[in-house]
């Protein structure tokens, strides 16, 4: 089993939250989780680090969860814009 590179797993997450911000999704503008994965190159979405990035930025309250006509929708928190910026600096 192959081990994840947090770096890679940061660059990953970087693009993830500059592509919701470009979209404003913040608070109650959401979209379908699953568009995260739309922002990362094709030969990886499919592979583990994409959804423990996704995971790791539920975890950590970057990203706040709406179920949504059955679907998981998701959207910034405004609340952790400190924490977003960390991640996009670092």
């Amino acid at each position: 089993m192959a081990e994840i590179n947090i770096q890679d797993m940061r660059n990953i997450q970087k693009k993830m939250i500059r592509m919701l911000k470009n979209k404003k999704k913040y608070g109650g503008a959401h979209t379908e989780t699953i568009h995260l994965k739309n922002c990362v190159p094709k030969h990886l979405r499919g592979e583990k680090i994409v959804s423990e990035a996704i995971s790791d930025l539920f975890k950590k309250g970057i990203l706040k969860n709406k179920k949504s006509t059955g679907e998981q929708h998701c959207s910034l928190d405004t609340k952790r814009l400190e924490g977003i910026s960390q991640i996009e600096n670092s």
